[in-house]
């Protein structure tokens, strides 16, 4: 099979006409500052950019169409400020500092995606601190209020230290939501007051991160709370701890950390899961491979260790 060409983008148009160049004045340029100011504003910075390359963009409208640039540069910004609205709604004060550490030039930029003929209509990407929003070479101004996903996947493809945005988030709405209680009814079933439950966030997050698939990200804050819920109280009540002292001493003895912690590791015994006892601590240890799966089951046979 012949290999597919590669993507050459086309020589930017050496002088826009005229119709072009007032309709990039009236419909676009007279509102820019206004844009500029508008997410300024959302992003909680003292300024933000808008850089349009406005012949390198319009040398991909094709010459039959009825178009207007000024229009299309609106739209494209205006579907920017929608998703950048609807993401922040979504995730806050963190979705700030993620974007605005993602993108430092506090600048956005319009541009051909190279991918050519395999590009979608509307995409984005960071380059350089800039946020770019991609259109597709022969489909200029199409889907321009279609940018949510991509603006969020781009955010996700800059690299940083700790969890992701999605990540965090899930881990604020499901973890953070309803550790206290859950943590107050293991205690009464092992009989150890100050018992802790650590979800081990950023070690498990760097062993899941050695998959290509993020799809894990989403579910991060509910699949920990499940180990935790679904499988180590669920377990604890299955084995009879509750009110029987010679169990919760039992486990007491070896357990003299008082934590339980959830661990990725590399390989486990059993299958999907399984509980083990080191240094006083209880882990409650998946690989990844396995993660989330068969979450009732991690402890398992814990009554067995003590």
């Amino acid at each position: 099979m012949a290999k597919t060409p590669a993507f050459t983008p086309k020589p930017a148009i050496e002088k826009l006409p005229l119709a072009v160049r007032k309709s990039v004045r009236d419909d676009f340029e007279s509102k820019k500052a206004e844009f500029e100011e508008q997410i300024a504003k959302l992003l909680g910075v003292p300024a933000f950019k808008i850089n349009y390359d406005v012949p390198a963009i319009w040398a991909y409208n094709a010459p039959d169409s009825r178009s207007e640039a000024g229009y299309t540069l609106k739209s494209y910004t205006e579907g920017f400020i929608s998703a950048l609205t609807y993401y922040l709604e979504k995730y806050g004060d963190d979705g700030k500092e993620y974007f605005n550490a993602a993108v430092p030039q506090a600048e956005l930029s319009l541009g051909v995606n190279t991918l050519g003929d395999k590009g979608a209509y509307i995409d984005a990407e960071i380059k350089d601190g800039v946020f770019w929003i991609l259109f597709k070479h022969d489909s200029i101004g199409c889907n321009t209020s279609s940018l949510g996903e991509y603006l969020l996947k781009a955010v996700q493809s800059v690299p940083r230290e700790g969890l992701s945005i999605v990540a965090k988030n899930s881990v604020d709405s499901n973890w953070e939501e309803e550790v206290e209680e859950l943590t107050e009814e293991i205690a009464t079933l092992v009989g150890i007051p100050d018992v802790k439950l650590d979800p081990n966030f950023e070690e498990n997050y760097k062993m899941l991160s050695s998959q290509k698939n993020t799809d894990w990200h989403s579910q991060f804050g509910g699949a920990t709370l499940a180990y935790f819920k679904d499988g180590l109280k669920y377990q604890l009540e299955r084995q009879g701890f509750k009110d029987d002292d010679m169990l919760q001493e039992g486990l007491q003895e070896v357990f003299t950390s008082k934590t339980f912690v959830l661990r990725v590791v590399p390989k486990t015994k059993k299958t999907y899961n399984e509980v083990v006892i080191e240094d006083g601590t209880v882990y409650l240890q998946t690989t990844v491979e396995y993660w989330y799966c068969n979450t009732s089951y991690i402890a398992e046979g814990l009554v067995d260790l003590l």
